[in-house]
């Protein structure tokens, strides 16, 4: 877990800048929180950079001086989002004791955070390349952060011999569909039943 703890300094560096930084910086940061939840909440292709100057009570100017076009604030507010989800998942996996609650831990702020996404601001990133290769690189970040936990329980005798890749591959694909609001209604379960459901049948397996 080296490469997790010496991110997970450079997340805390990080965050430490951006609390106690300047009041411009403080200024900066409180408008990309705020696009952010306009973006989440109802996409960004139908959005102008006019429309958010009115909305955020500020001048098209200071958006611009965030980024120079549109298409450069959507990518940088996105990647932003992306970013902080990656650093929750590494924060809440080294809280934990053990690789079986590292593993959970770290994937469940990646389901809660998107939990919060409109369908059309997911589909506005499949439309808009530049945010579609960035959802395309967390994800495989996110791969290579939990196979590295895999590794690690398997090294401990934690985890028995296994393929950590398949294995992580396999673990993502059935958090995703959990947080597809279809699959519940099917089950007749709510979120966190059906995360502690997959939790058990995990690492426990389905036979007495």
């Amino acid at each position: 877990m080296r490469r997790g703890r010496l991110q997970i300094a450079e997340d805390m560096n990080l965050e430490a800048r951006e609390n106690g930084g300047t009041r411009k910086s403080r200024r900066r940061e409180a408008l990309l929180a705020e696009m952010e939840s306009i973006f989440l909440e109802e996409g960004f292709a139908a959005v102008t950079v006019d429309g958010l100057a009115k909305r955020l009570k500020c001048s098209k100017r200071t958006l611009y001086e965030i980024a120079p076009t549109k298409q450069d604030i959507v990518l940088l507010v996105v990647e932003r989002w992306l970013a902080r989800v990656r650093r929750m998942g590494r924060i809440a996996a080294l809280g934990q004791d053990g690789p079986q609650r590292r593993i959970f831990a770290y994937v469940r702020p990646g389901v809660t955070e998107t939990k919060k996404a409109s369908r059309k601001f997911l589909e506005d990133i499949q439309s808009f390349e530049p945010a579609l290769l960035a959802l395309k690189d967390h994800q495989k970040q996110r791969m290579e952060m939990l196979e590295e936990i895999i590794e690690d329980g398997i090294s401990k005798g934690r985890f028995r011999k296994c393929h950590a890749h398949l294995f992580a591959e396999i673990l993502l694909a059935a958090v995703n569909r959990i947080n597809e609001p279809d699959c519940l209604d099917a089950a007749g379960v709510g979120f966190s039943e059906a995360f502690d459901e997959l939790y058990d049948i995990i690492l426990n397996g389905v036979l007495v």
